[in-house]
């Protein structure tokens, strides 16, 4: 199965050198970088106008994806990575997306504190797949599937948790990946009620909203291969967790070392999902997506020093990436959390637009 990639060059001058791709298709699975509303020499667009960098940035979404051979229709999920100071415009963005991209998408709405781009409100992740018609789902549950997996959007908001997840229609049983953010208020019944439904591998992983969220949001990836499910475990001062498929692998990982700063825990997090990754008889060439969520108000110069940590184990053209600040961990004490998807059975190597989907 031939793995392609739309590199960064195609529409931003990058500042710097990373070894990342804009998106990576494998076969009929694709995932994106953090998309953000950039002209092509990196300049924010629209600052501060949540709404309008919303319509920019489906614009980039449709761009990308068609430079991989992919129309809009296959677009499974968007996570909306928004300044909390712009969630009264919330429904707005939406709006503007489903407009642009698909009325069946699955919109996940993450709040996040800051981002380091003066003006910037927004960054989106994009998830693609073959996707079937869109079904019937249960009050806070979206689910969209496709031959190989099944995308899951958890928001609890007037409904119980419990009673949403009860009604999760796939088989729990195959889960790839996890990610979940939770209102302060909420953050022990999210991490309770997730981890008895089986739904949350780490809950020291779990992100917070700060207070006053609308909802918790669970953020699911199904695969339709027997999945084996590993115990979190530790590796020095690293907890790590994983998953694996007969195609697919999911690595999460966070340090509990309290005496080190956000650098030294990356390092640390990095050497033991490169660790992982061995045992699952791979290495981080089959990397197709990595983020990085991190405690934020750090300075510029130590959140360089934490990205050169992590380019250093990727080459170019690299997995797509998205590393950006949140209000906070579960587990208070780690700084990161990073976690990679990877793909098994793809040649790297290729770019730019397939000759064919």
């Amino acid at each position: 199965m031939t793995r392609h990639f739309v590199p960064f060059e195609d529409l931003w001058n990058m500042a710097i050198d990373v070894p990342y791709s804009f998106l990576v298709r494998d076969g009929d699975q694709a995932w994106s970088c953090g998309q953000l509303a950039l002209d092509r020499d990196a300049n924010v667009l629209a600052a501060g106008d949540l709404v309008a960098q919303s319509q920019i940035v489906a614009g980039h979404v449709a761009e990308i994806i068609g430079r991989a051979g992919m129309a809009p229709a296959d677009v499974a999920r968007l996570v909306l990575f928004t300044h909390a100071g712009h969630m009264a415009d919330a429904d707005a963005m939406c709006s503007a997306f489903r407009a642009a991209l698909s009325p069946d998408v699955i919109l996940d709405v993450v709040a996040v504190p800051h981002f380091y781009y003066d003006g910037v409100v927004l960054e989106v992740d994009v998830f693609c797949g073959a996707l079937g018609p869109a079904s019937p789902t249960a009050p806070g549950v979206s689910i969209r599937r496709d031959a190989e997996m099944a995308w899951v959007s958890i928001n609890s908001g007037e409904y119980r948790l419990d009673d949403v997840l009860s009604a999760v229609d796939v088989d729990t049983s195959a889960l790839l990946s996890a990610h979940w953010t939770a209102p302060d208020e909420v953050l022990g019944e999210v991490t309770t009620v997730a981890a008895a439904h089986g739904l949350l591998p780490d809950a020291g992983a779990v992100t917070t909203a700060g207070r006053g969220a609308a909802s918790a949001n669970g953020r699911l990836v199904f695969t339709t291969d027997s999945t084996v499910q590993e115990p979190v475990e530790s590796i020095g001062p690293v907890i790590i967790t994983g998953s694996r498929s007969h195609r697919f692998g999911w690595v999460q990982a966070r340090s509990v070392d309290t005496s080190a700063g956000l650098v030294e825990q990356t390092r640390q997090i990095m050497a033991g999902i490169e660790q992982r990754l061995g045992a699952h008889g791979v290495d981080f060439d089959a990397v197709v997506k990595a983020t990085s969520l991190y405690v934020g108000g750090s300075s510029a110069e130590e959140l360089h020093d934490n990205m050169t940590v992590r380019n250093g184990y990727y080459t170019k053209p690299g997995p797509a990436s998205t590393g950006l600040p949140v209000f906070g961990l579960a587990g208070d004490r780690s700084r990161i959390v990073v976690d990679v998807t990877y793909a098994k059975g793809s040649a790297n190597g290729s770019s730019g637009r397939p000759a064919d989907g």
